[in-house]
């Protein structure tokens, strides 16, 4: 009789560290699962939001990328949000400070982005309630931009114009297939293209003597500068020749140059115009004596 009561009261001994064992196990993962150490010291934060766009309690609490802490409680208010969130290390706040609230990724999730500010900035105390940023929601980003573009092809006449544009297109495609107009002969009349493709032989043949050297052309193009050497001696005596007058050099230069020359000039011009004038004067009295003279 004893020794079954000492049985029993092993058995139930030994179920119950069993259980014990396994309810402590329990509450040594749940900690390291839920990433809470409740013997690590925190700092709370206080964050106002208008809107926390589905923000939820044990959601990261974000520094420069690190995550620093978790969202603790949800204070709904007349206003707004306030979010509690507990930190793992102090935070020294400057006025130029941001809190956001963004995404995790496109598929969902929300976590809280905080930013200490610059030193520049005058500090700010611990206990302030921080006031965050209107956080962006992507699909109403998105559906507003869909609407806009909707309403800008609609409002806009857009669409009408592509219309147009479109049934334009399909009649000018319709002419050049019935063979109107002169794209629809460049594409459909074969003599036009014979005569195109002859012209462009034609090009190709002179090319061809250009390249040879034939012609006058072709010699101003071709290796032998013997032409061109010339052209440019000629050009070189011109240009002599016209240095030569401008300088006062030769007969021509000194006429342009010289007042004494030009007046010489215009002197014997007046010498001469005298003279015939005489002449014209003496000629009808010459001619009356001879003919009088001859008489006898």
């Amino acid at each position: 009789m004893k020794r079954s009561r000492m049985q029993d009261m092993t058995m139930e001994v030994t179920v119950g560290a069993f259980l014990f064992m396994v309810l402590l196990a329990l509450g040594f993962f749940t900690i390291i699962l839920s990433r809470d150490n409740f013997l690590r010291k925190t700092y709370p934060v206080r964050v106002f939001f208008t809107n926390v766009m589905g923000l939820r309690e044990g959601d990261n609490v974000f520094v420069r990328g690190v995550v620093v802490g978790r969202i603790g409680a949800l204070e709904v208010q007349d206003d707004g949000v306030t979010i509690h969130a507990n930190l793992t290390r102090p935070l020294k706040l400057y006025e130029d400070y941001k809190a956001e609230i963004l995404p995790t990724s496109v598929l969902g999730g929300r976590y809280l982005s905080l930013e200490e500010g610059s030193p520049p900035a005058p500090p700010i105390s611990e206990e302030i309630v921080l006031v965050g940023r209107q956080p962006i929601d992507l699909i109403d980003e998105a559906s507003a931009t869909i609407r806009m573009v909707r309403d800008a092809l609609g409002d806009g006449g857009v669409l009408e114009n592509l219309k147009v544009a479109m049934a334009n297109v399909r009649e000018v495609t319709e002419k050049v297939n019935q063979g109107d107009g002169t794209l629809a002969r460049l594409l459909n009349d074969d003599g036009l293209y014979q005569e195109v493709q002859g012209i462009a032989t034609d090009l190709r043949a002179i090319s061809g003597r250009l390249a040879a050297g034939e012609g006058t052309l072709g010699k101003l193009l071709s290796e032998d500068d013997t032409l061109y050497n010339d052209m440019s001696e000629t050009v070189a005596s011109l240009k002599r020749l016209v240095g030569n007058v401008a300088a006062g050099q030769g007969t021509i230069g000194k006429l342009l140059s010289e007042d004494d020359i030009y007046h010489q000039f215009q002197q014997v011009l007046n010498d001469a115009r005298g003279a015939i004038d005489d002449f014209r004067e003496t000629a009808p009295i010459t001619t009356f004596s001879s003919v009088f003279f001859g008489a006898f």
